[in-house]
């Protein structure tokens, strides 16, 4: 399938200084949550990211790293039964809530207008331009958002039992095994007792490579291969998007998620496919199979006391 490129103005008149935009920001002064968003010193950066380029099928937002597409204004794409778990979790006594790989922030900016606290992180820092653009246009408190571009997970240093919760949405699929179990374990730290961590990640059961990749992860997670879907060939599964997703993606289903999650001290909640039939051709590459929804949990001290005390009688 021949693949299509989007028109290179596009691109090009989305960022008038990329590099002195990044060197600008991180001049700024930070905490360790990030760059608050309300900073006077961001006035004049906002000039310097004009606007997002968007897809050739004008569904979506390019992101400007070439780490994949982003909603544009699609309201069925935010509200699949994770976000709508997240955003009534998020409802009941707000906190701190990080953000990981938040793109141009639709998830980080409505947890920010429920009450909370949000680290909106991005390598992007033109990303995080559009976030507090966006949480201007809408009114938001900027004093109660923080812009970190620091790469997740090792470059983000948060307070332990800090967080409330943690979003990772349609990112997971860009990381290495070793990024995502450090990350997991990293979540796990910050956020508090009873915290909750929500995953979307791009799942083998695609329609659009299924039938030829399915096999080699089945194959691979039955000879012990904990995390099976490294090194998705991007040009020969999903052609139509490659022009503006790495050369190689990183898919998973719910057994490695739960074997990671669970080794760091998680407890599962939930699991489930989500829906993206809405970006695509349903009848030709889309089913209803096209990610993989996680929602984890850190256990109560309670809990732990009591699994701790259940270990120790088994081996009596």
């Amino acid at each position: 399938m021949r693949q299509i490129k989007p028109p290179p103005v596009v691109l090009a008149a989305c960022c008038t200084n990329a590099a002195e935009l990044k060197r600008k920001f991180e001049a700024l002064p930070s905490t360790v949550y990030g760059v608050r968003a309300s900073a006077p010193g961001l006035d004049e950066l906002m000039p310097m990211f004009l606007k997002p380029p968007v897809s050739v099928t004008g569904k979506s937002l390019l992101t400007v790293n070439k780490m994949g597409f982003d909603v544009l204004s699609n309201p069925q794409s935010q509200y699949n039964w994770l976000l709508k778990d997240f955003y009534s979790f998020i409802a009941i006594m707000p906190g701190i809530i990080l953000d990981a790989a938040c793109g141009y922030g639709n998830i980080a900016l409505d947890t920010l207008a429920i009450g909370n606290i949000v680290i909106a992180n991005d390598i992007a820092v033109e990303h995080l331009i559009e976030v507090r653009r966006r949480a201007i246009e809408r009114n938001l408190a900027t004093t109660h958002l923080y812009l970190n571009n620091k790469p997740f997970p090792y470059g983000i240093d948060l307070p332990s039992d800090s967080l409330k919760g943690a979003m990772f949405h349609r990112g997971p699929h860009l990381f290495s095994p070793k990024e995502l179990e450090d990350g997991f374990a990293l979540i796990h730290k910050w956020l508090q007792p009873g915290g909750k961590l929500f995953i979307v990640a791009m799942a083998p059961q695609h329609k659009s490579f299924a039938d030829w990749f399915l096999p080699i992860y089945e194959e691979r997670w039955t000879n012990g291969d904990k995390w099976p879907g490294t090194n998705l060939d991007v040009k020969k599964a999903l052609p139509d998007q490659a022009y503006n997703l790495p050369e190689h993606l990183h898919v998973m289903d719910e057994r490695p998620l739960r074997y990671a999650l669970e080794k760091c001290g998680f407890k599962i909640k939930k699991v489930g496919f989500i829906d993206m039939k809405h970006f695509g051709k349903a009848t030709e590459n889309r089913d209803g199979h096209e990610a993989i929804g996680v929602i984890a949990v850190k256990k109560l001290w309670s809990e732990s006391v009591n699994a701790g005390h259940a270990q120790e009688r088994a081996k009596l």
